[in-house]
This record gives C-alpha cells, sequence and structure tokens, in this order.
C-alpha cells in the first residue's frame, strides 16, 4: 500500500512542479489514495495559502476547492481514521530518533507515523527531509 504525503495530493488539484509525476505516482497505485484528516487539513489550508499569497485568485480557491470537496464526497479517496494516540506516539519515537539528523519537521513526521500506522509500505513525498524520515521508518520512498 503507498501512502501520499499531502504535498503528493496536492499536486493533483494544483499546476505545480511534479504534478504529472504525482498524477503517475496514484495512477500506478491501482486504488484509491488513503485520506485522513490530516491530509484535509493541509490540503484546505495551502489552497488558502496559496490565495493569500497571490499565487491563485478568490475565484480559483473556490474552484480548487469545491473539486476537491467533490472527490471527497464522490468517494475518489480511501477515508481513514486512524488511532491517533498511536499516531502521536508513533511520531514522538521517530522524531526522538531521527529529528536531530534529518531535521524533519513535526507534520512531515506526523505524516511518517500515519503511514506506519495504516500499513503502508510505500511513502509517496516530493520532501527530501521527510523521504530521510520515512526510509528510518523503514518505508520504501517512491519516487
Amino acid at each position: 500500500m503507498r501512502y501520499f504525503d499531502s504535498g503528493v495530493l496536492l499536486k493533483l488539484y494544483l499546476r505545480e512542479p511534479n504534478s504529472e509525476q504525482a498524477v503517475a505516482l496514484v495512477q500506478e497505485q491501482g486504488g484509491l489514495p488513503s485520506i485522513t484528516a490530516l491530509h484535509r487539513l493541509e490540503m484546505k489550508t495551502t489552497f488558502g495559502q496559496k490565495k493569500g499569497r497571490g499565487e491563485i485568485s478568490a475565484t480559483e480557491r473556490a474552484a480548487v476547492l469545491a473539486d476537491f470537496e467533490n472527490d471527497l464526497a464522490a468517494g475518489v479517496f480511501a477515508v481513514m481514521s486512524p488511532a491517533w494516540a498511536e499516531v502521536f506516539t508513533k511520531a514522538e519515537d521517530l522524531a526522538t530518533a531521527h529529528a536531530a539528523t534529518n531535521l524533519c519537521r513535526s507534520l512531515d513526521t506526523l505524516h511518517v507515523a500515519l503511514a506506519l500506522e495504516v500499513g503502508a509500505t510505500e511513502f509517496c513525498t516530493f520532501d527530501q527531509r521527510q523521504a530521510v524520515m520515512a526510509r528510518a521508518a523503514g518505508l520504501l520512498v517512491v519516487p
């Protein structure tokens, strides 16, 4: 099973560097990409940040948010509700063991812990520090 960081999923909705590669990674999986409350929060936050920074217009933000909400309602994603206490415990353990050497941020570490909690074997990210953390956790990093 592949776990997709929200940065990869974001590229399905906004044209950014690596967007084509993100689409290919999701299509290669053959199943529905998993999504959690953390993904939803980060996606919606990023849409707002991009509007606030002037990278997209209010109309574009409304359209991309509507597309995302429609995909959630249509079952494009496999909605997962992990045991959050376990996820945070795993994230703390990962941070204790690896943060000093890989400098991975807390939210990125949380995604790696989520991947472990949901039983993923592959971790998809374009973030290099997060990739190092995922490898340290025993996940195969794609790409």
